[in-house]
Order: structure tokens, then C-alpha cells, then sequence
């Protein structure tokens, strides 16, 4: 009995040091967009937690809603880098339909934080210039 309760008190305090999720280097600059690693990209830039990812990525899909409705997302990798700078002058209607038709349960705050950072994500898997 005492051994399952360190081997639990172990396993609840071991693994503080471990990240919530990876990113897979080997696929800088590869042009290929994937939302569990967008997800997990956009939480460790801004220091969230394990818990956050299912919010984090509620709000990637509703940006991807976003740009589908509004015709900004092609087959064609070369136009990724144009709709984003397409849709970098919607933000707030973007945010808006997340919040509203999307339902995310983010403040207009946090998303336009996590929208700024999936940026960088872009810029990481080579779609969207520096």
C-alpha cells in the first residue's frame, strides 16, 4: 500500500518538468499545416497548460471555419501565405466568429493572443514568410 502511494506522489510531482505536448522539429519548413501541432505550438509559446489545448484548438478551428467561409483557404500551399495577410485585416470579424458562431470559449483577448502566435507557426512550417 505505502508503495503505490510514492509510486502516485511520484508520478504527480515527476512530471512537473515535462512539456505538454512536442513539436516534431523535422517538419520546419515543410509546408504542411497540422492542427494537433499548431494546437500544441501556439500553448507552448504562450506558456499555457495541458488544459488549455482543447480551448486552443477549438479556436484554430473556428479560424479555419473563418477563412473557409469566406472563401481564403485553397489546396494551393502558395496561397496560404496570401490568406493569411488576407485575413490579418479581418482579425476582429475572425474573432468575432469565433466567438459567436464558432462558440469558443475565449475572451477576444486570448484569441486574437493565440491567432498572433499560430503566426509564428506558419512562419515555423515555411507558409507565411518573416
Amino acid at each position: 500500500m505505502n508503495n503505490i502511494l510514492i509510486l502516485t506522489l511520484l508520478s504527480f510531482f515527476g512530471n512537473k518538468s515535462e512539456p505538454i505536448c512536442t513539436i516534431n522539429e523535422n517538419n520546419a519548413g515543410k509546408q504542411i499545416y497540422d492542427l494537433d501541432e499548431a494546437t500544441c505550438f501556439v500553448a507552448l509559446k504562450l506558456n499555457k497548460n495541458k488544459s488549455d489545448l482543447p480551448l486552443i484548438r477549438s479556436a484554430l478551428i473556428a479560424e479555419e471555419n473563418y477563412m473557409n467561409k469566406i472563401g481564403l483557404i485553397s489546396e494551393n500551399t502558395n496561397s496560404e501565405s496570401q490568406s493569411e495577410s488576407n485575413a490579418e485585416m479581418d482579425i476582429n470579424e475572425m474573432v468575432e466568429y469565433a466567438l459567436n458562431e464558432g462558440k469558443v470559449e475565449l475572451t477576444k483577448e486570448e484569441l486574437l493572443e493565440i491567432y498572433d502566435t499560430e503566426i509564428e507557426y506558419l512562419i515555423f512550417i515555411g507558409v507565411v514568410d518573416e
